[in-house]
């Protein structure tokens, strides 16, 4: 599509000016006319001598974009026409993207190949569609533009900001998690992990004597353990309505994936096997823990595009998965919600179903305005009301988190800021109490 430059719109404003003041003199408005047709003549001649088949734009490979950290976006350029161009292009970005400006233009000879980028942020994970690059050519004097859609719509996958893993990667090599806030736990006790058989001594334990080894040798033999190092670690994201809930800049949900992502890290780097549960009222994806990096890199796509939905999550289900899929003791960390008095109900009915036979923390971000308001003073009668029902609110949470306590589970509440951090800790502290 040719489209008028900003000379020839400029041109055909001063000379609808000039027609305007000239009606009288019919004389000067055929000039006038005639200039308009010579003005939409040279428009379209020189729109057409720019033939938008001699450019071709190629995105170069966007690589992985995380939320919240600025991406360079690159395109290809190359001009395989006899004259140099002036090439404009305009990216639409999604409404989840935020950029300070969405257009570039460069000049680019006969033969030249040119790669030139806009920024933009990303600021929510999952797999997003951008949309054609519109783009204006033109040669020399804006008198006109070929205007053409090119690169077409593409998908590109956001994920969640992995700036903490390479952080923490850097910190562990200088033996300097401190600093972060991550406290390194001592193993605790001998362990009970078979590592090889050797003579009886007088000060061993006799309760470690082998006897079918004894038997067989003629002479008393005993056990040596280790402390077991690979234990099994499940990962359980509640995606009910719940933890869409805002916080910060995300959601309930976004800050679980990310402590989910960090502690899957962790545990990978402690030699434990790592799996993931995802559910709402059905478990809708359950991956058995597995060690290596690449468990925890399938666990990092499958957090990529998980919202969540508007219904209640439902622990029974939850439970029901666990006791078919999941048979070896395990540490299940559980992130859900526990401000609403009806779901930790639920919670406490079916805790001792999992409690009996895994070492369970659950996990809830704190809710700063809940205990803002059951704090505040009421100054009127709408104030009274207020404070009564939040401080209702916060009275049941804690009896039930009391009653989670009582049944075996281990409760971490936690600010936003401090949220992946106090998981972490909490998962050092297990492994080094040697719970599983």
């Amino acid at each position: 599509m040719i489209v008028p430059g900003r000379l020839t719109l400029l041109s055909g404003i001063c000379l609808a000016i000039a027609l305007v003041a000239a009606t009288v003199q019919p004389a000067i408005v055929l000039v006038i006319l005639a200039a308009d047709l010579v003005l939409i003549a040279n428009c379209l001649l020189m729109g057409w001598r720019v033939k938008s088949s001699a450019v071709s734009i190629e995105r170069e490979d966007w690589g992985k974009v995380q939320v919240g950290k600025e991406e360079e976006f690159v395109y290809r350029i190359s001009n395989r026409s006899s004259r140099s161009l002036i090439v404009r292009l305009r990216q639409p970005w999604p409404e989840s993207f935020e950029a300070k400006t969405n257009e570039l233009e460069v000049q680019i000879a006969s033969g030249e190949i040119v790669r030139a980028g806009l920024a933009a942020t990303a600021h929510a994970r999952g797999v997003v569609t951008i949309p054609s690059v519109q783009t204006d050519l033109r040669a020399g004097p804006d008198w006109a533009r070929r205007r053409f859609a090119t690169a077409g719509e593409t998908s590109l996958t956001v994920f969640p900001n992995l700036r903490a893993l390479s952080e923490f990667e850097t910190l562990r090599r200088h033996h300097a998690m401190g600093i972060a806030g991550v406290h390194r736990q001592r193993m605790l006790g001998s362990g009970r992990e078979f590592d090889q058989l050797r003579e009886y001594l007088i000060d061993d334990d006799y309760r470690d004597i082998n006897w079918k080894a004894t038997a067989r040798r003629r002479q008393p033999m005993t056990n040596l353990y280790q402390a077991e190092r690979s234990q099994n670690v499940l990962l359980c994201l509640d995606c009910g309505r719940m933890m869409g809930n805002p916080v910060g800049e995300g959601t309930a949900l976004d800050r679980a994936v990310d402590a989910s992502i960090m502690l899957a890290h962790v545990a990978n780097r402690s030699d434990d096997r790592v799996g993931l549960v995802l559910f709402r009222d059905v478990v809708h994806r359950f991956i058995k823990p597995a060690a290596g990096m690449a468990a925890t890199q399938r666990i990092i796509d499958e957090l990529v595009e998980v919202q969540p939905r508007g219904v209640f999550p439902s622990y029974a289900a939850l439970a029901g998965a666990l006791r078919v899929h999941q048979n070896m003791r395990s540490m299940v960390f559980l992130f859900t919600d526990l401000n609403d008095p009806q779901l930790a109900a639920n919670l406490t009915d079916i805790m001792p179903l999992v409690s009996r036979r895994h070492a369970v923390v659950v996990i809830s971000l704190r809710d700063p305005l809940l205990e803002q308001v059951a704090e505040a003073p009421a100054t009127d009668r709408r104030d009274i009301y207020r404070v009564l029902a939040a401080r209702e609110l916060a009275n049941e949470r804690a009896t039930r988190t009391r009653e989670l306590r009582r049944m075996g589970a281990s409760i971490l509440e936690a600010d936003a800021d401090s949220f992946t951090i106090k998981v972490l800790n909490t998962y050092l502290s297990l492994k080094a109490r040697q719970v599983v």
